[in-house]
């Protein structure tokens, strides 16, 4: 389980990167397109995270997921179902793995 749960921090780490910089960019005037503003974008990355956290335990027992038999099983790396939907929209990132998917 907790393979997936790196994977899905790295790739928060790496929108965080991406999105400081394309907020220094903003603040000197540097043009690049960015789909999002950086501070929707820092919001959707404390959201995930946020989620994540909250779900951390599921899986194993002690999760809010567990209690309500919405969890998988331990030797699923996932978790629970809102952990895979967490990790869907890096679904095209190095080291997505395809069972990992919802």
């Amino acid at each position: 389980m907790d393979r997936f749960v790196t994977f899905l921090r790295r790739q928060l780490d790496i929108d965080l990167e991406l999105l400081r910089v394309a907020r220094q960019d903003a603040e000197t005037g540097a043009a690049h397109a960015c789909l999002i503003t950086p501070i929707r974008g820092f919001r959707e990355c404390e959201l995930k995270s946020r989620l994540l956290s909250t779900h951390h335990h599921c899986g194993t027992g002690g999760g809010p997921c567990d209690e309500l038999g919405e969890s998988y099983p331990p030797e699923d790396e996932r978790g629970c179902p809102t952990r895979a939907l967490l990790g869907l929209p890096y679904a095209d990132r190095p080291g997505y793995i395809a069972r990992w998917r919802p």
